[in-house]
């Protein structure tokens, strides 16, 4: 009876959740308001032929360990000083030989308190330096800007609030410009904002790449629909431009002049994970970074939902009513933990934790899409890469979630001679060992230097003694001349005397005695003082004639 009644119980419990979760799928105007539809994603390509395994990156280090947060973009004018962009809308130089040198020049937004506020302080993605030298900076949700280096001036090219084809962009990313002015830019989604990019992983792709005009002001969508339009490269003919579909897993090419120009098509897809910023290699073709890499064995829960829009609808909704109590919380009782939980509950990171792995790719495509090699790590010592630039000796490495930036020394290594072989040595090795080598000289040449000195002031003190006090001593005479004869002395009482005698003897004349350094001192001032002397009657001689 009591089982009975049990399991009624949970029957009508099971029904009324099923019923909950029913209304919450079928019911309009309940939000996020968005479209859902089946799709596929195509299987990844395997880590073979020119995607073969390697450790190239487990090679690399983390410059401003723990000090700073987000380095998204990074871009230069020179080899020898980068700027990048980080949480909480700043912009920050870094220089110095080993990069160890940094500078915030400004600061998109007024300031915030913290990330879950990031609304206000802005969120800087993609940074390109313009042909005048300004930096370019599309911000998440500021809009686009011109920053000018030296003295931290901003100007805002484009307000995000305004509509462009009937729909404002939520989530500027990334950007590029080409010799005219004109700047490509991609708006990740019109349906989510960063801070809740996961509406836009489950929900219909709406991303887009747009070309601004500055002279006009005018904004012109070139392509719509893509599904988290991301890092932005133009050719460099400025013939094309090329765009990443993150969740897609590909990147795009959308033609600007030739007989194809206002056509796109597929420029390479099947990329073993999710690509995040495109940039120029400088021997040709591009780099694309992979922010996320599934292990291949992993189970891929984004490919499973692709299939189910329902499943995806109800995962969204419910979570949109955890993130509405948050913020009703927030709004009756502002306080910093329920807006932290708020920010967190739609945000892209802690899924990017969790799918991700600790292997790192970094794509390597010619200028025709096909790949061409890659750089990977298998050490988790660098995660997360948003953004790959050659600068100068130096790769660096972006990334919207480490607190880091990465760098890999690729300069030509060195020969130095080595004792009797030669080892190689790269250039920063070998200019710490030369550091270190002319340290070590000039601790050696100051310790001679003070020898000298020591040894100069002592012989100084010698030569102002007196003479009498370093008078020649008398050579003692050996030992054994003083000892009688072998006849007359009697061998049971002065046989060991004798051998003490003769042993004295034999020292003596392996070492003779030679006059010490304070007897030839005083003789030869002596010697110098009659030459003077003689010389002192010469002249007085010569005076009287």
């Amino acid at each position: 009876m009591v089982f009975s009644a049990l399991c009624h119980r949970f029957c009508r419990s099971l029904l009324d959740v099923a019923v909950l979760l029913l209304v919450l799928v079928l019911l309009p105007g309940i939000p996020p308001h968005v479209t859902y539809r089946s799709y596929e994603i195509d299987d990844p390509r395997p880590l073979e032929g020119r995607l073969e395994p390697n450790d190239i990156l487990d090679a690399g280090e983390r410059i401003l360990d723990g000090k700073i947060v987000g380095p998204e973009s990074v871009a230069s004018k020179s080899d020898d000083e980068i700027f990048v962009s980080l949480h909480g809308g700043k912009i920050l130089r870094i220089w110095g030989k080993r990069f160890d040198h940094f500078k915030i020049i400004t600061s998109i937004g007024p300031g915030c308190d913290g990330p879950w506020q990031e609304k206000i302080c802005g969120r800087p993605l993609g940074l390109r330096f313009a042909p005048d030298g300004r930096l370019l900076v599309a911000d998440a949700y500021l809009g686009l800007f011109s920053v000018d280096v030296e003295t931290g001036e901003k100007e805002r090219l484009f307000d995000p609030l305004e509509e462009i084809d009937g729909a404002p962009p939520k989530l500027l990313d990334d950007l590029d410009i080409d010799s005219e002015g004109n700047i490509y830019w991609s708006d990740a989604s019109i349906n989510a904002d960063l801070s809740d990019g996961i509406i836009e992983m489950l929900s219909d792709p709406s991303g887009r790449l747009v070309k601004f005009d500055p002279k006009t002001k005018k904004n012109t969508v070139l392509m719509k629909n893509l599904h988290f339009a991301n890092g932005v490269q133009l050719s460099p003919d400025h013939d094309f431009v090329l765009v990443c579909e993150t969740f897609q897993k590909r990147v795009w090419r959308y033609w600007l002049q030739g007989p194809k120009a206002g056509t796109s098509e597929i420029f390479v897809d099947r990329l073993p994970g999710m690509p995040d910023n495109l940039r120029n290699r400088n021997e040709g073709g591009y780099y694309i970074s992979l922010v996320a890499v599934k292990s291949p064995e992993a189970f891929d829960e984004l490919k499973f939902l692709t299939k189910l829009p329902w499943l995806r609808k109800l995962l969204l909704r419910l979570v949109n009513v955890a993130k509405m109590v948050f913020d009703a919380v927030s709004k009756i009782y502002p306080n910093k933990f329920t807006e932290d939980v708020s920010f967190r509950i739609f945000n892209l990171e802690p899924i990017a934790q969790h799918m991700a792995s600790n292997k790192t790719i970094i794509v390597e495509l010619d200028a025709e899409g096909n790949i061409d090699g890659s750089m990977q790590g298998n050490s988790g010592r660098l995660r997360f890469i948003s953004q790959t630039n050659r600068i100068g000796d130096n790769i660096f490495f972006g990334s919207p979630y480490n607190k880091y930036l990465g760098r890999l020394y690729v300069g030509v290594p060195s020969l130095e001679v080595e004792g009797k072989g030669v080892r190689m040595v790269e250039e920063e090795d070998g200019e710490k060992e030369r550091e270190k080598v002319e340290e070590a000289e000039e601790r050696e040449g100051e310790t001679k230097k003070e020898e000298q000195k020591k040894a100069h002031e002592e012989e100084e003190e010698k030569s102002a003694k007196p003479v009498e006090e370093t008078e020649l001593e008398p050579r003692e005479e050996p030992a054994a001349e003083s000892i009688p004869e072998k006849e007359s002395v009697p061998a049971e009482e002065d046989q060991p005397a004798a051998r003490e005698a003769e042993a004295s003897s034999a020292k003596e004349e392996e070492i003779p005695a030679e006059p010490s350094l304070h007897a030839k001192e005083p003789v030869k001032d002596k010697v110098l003082e009659k030459g003077k002397e003689k010389a002192k009657q010469d002249s007085d001689k010569k005076d009287e004639l």
